[in-house]
C-alpha cells in the first residue's frame, strides 16, 4: 500500500469542522507513510487534506484538469501537480496512481467519483479498498440508498461490502493503520 486517492468537496462546507478534520485526516495519511492522491486543488476540503499531508511531510499528488484551474486553482505547494486536458484522464490518473479511495464529505464530483469507484469494483475492474468517511452521518442517505437498491433487486446483497463507512477518526485512523502495513 503506497497511495490513497481521497474525494473532497473544493468547497469548505458550512461547518468549519469539516476543514478541521480534512487538515487532520491529511496529516494522518503522511504520519503512516502513505502517499496523498487528489484532485489538485487548493480550495475547500480538498485544501485542507493536501495541506494537512503536505505540512506534515507527506507527499501530495494533485491532479486537475486545465479548465478547472482557475475555480478550484491548482494547489502550488504540494509534491507533484498533474494537470489534465479532461475530467476522464484526470480520474484515470487518480485512480491508476491509488491503492485505496476513501471519500469525505463533498458534493456532486465527489459523490460522482465514489459512485465510478464502487461501480469499477463491484465490475471487478479494481478490488481496492473504498471507505466514506461518514461524519455526523453525511453519507448516511447514500448508504441507506445503496440498502433501498438491494432490496429492490439491483444490488446483489454481498455488494453492499463494496464500501466501508467510517464513522469516528479513531476508526478511519485504524483502517489507515491497516493500509500502511499492506494488509
Amino acid at each position: 500500500m503506497k497511495n490513497i486517492c481521497v474525494f473532497a468537496g473544493s468547497s469548505k462546507g458550512h461547518d468549519p469542522a469539516y476543514v478541521e478534520v480534512a487538515y487532520r485526516i491529511g496529516a494522518m495519511i503522511a504520519a503512516r507513510g502513505l502517499g496523498l492522491v487528489y484532485g489538485g486543488g487548493r480550495t475547500g476540503l480538498m485544501g485542507a487534506i493536501a495541506d494537512g499531508a503536505t505540512e506534515n511531510g507527506g507527499h501530495v499528488h494533485g491532479i486537475i484538469p486545465r479548465f478547472l484551474d482557475t475555480l478550484e486553482i491548482a494547489h502550488q505547494g504540494i509534491s507533484q501537480l498533474t494537470i489534465t486536458e479532461t475530467m476522464h484522464e484526470r480520474k484515470t490518473i487518480m485512480y491508476e496512481s491509488s491503492d485505496a479511495f476513501l471519500a469525505l464529505p463533498g458534493g456532486f464530483g465527489t459523490m460522482e467519483e465514489v459512485l465510478e469507484i464502487i461501480t469499477w469494483r463491484q465490475l471487478s475492474v479494481h478490488d481496492k479498498p473504498i471507505c466514506l468517511y461518514n461524519p455526523d452521518g453525511f453519507w448516511d442517505h447514500l448508504m441507506t440508498m445503496f440498502h433501498l437498491s438491494s432490496e429492490a433487486g439491483f444490488i446483489r446483497p454481498h455488494q453492499l461490502n463494496l464500501v466501508d463507512g467510517m464513522d469516528s477518526l479513531d476508526t478511519l485512523a485504524d483502517h489507515l493503520d491497516h493500509l500502511s502495513k499492506g494488509a
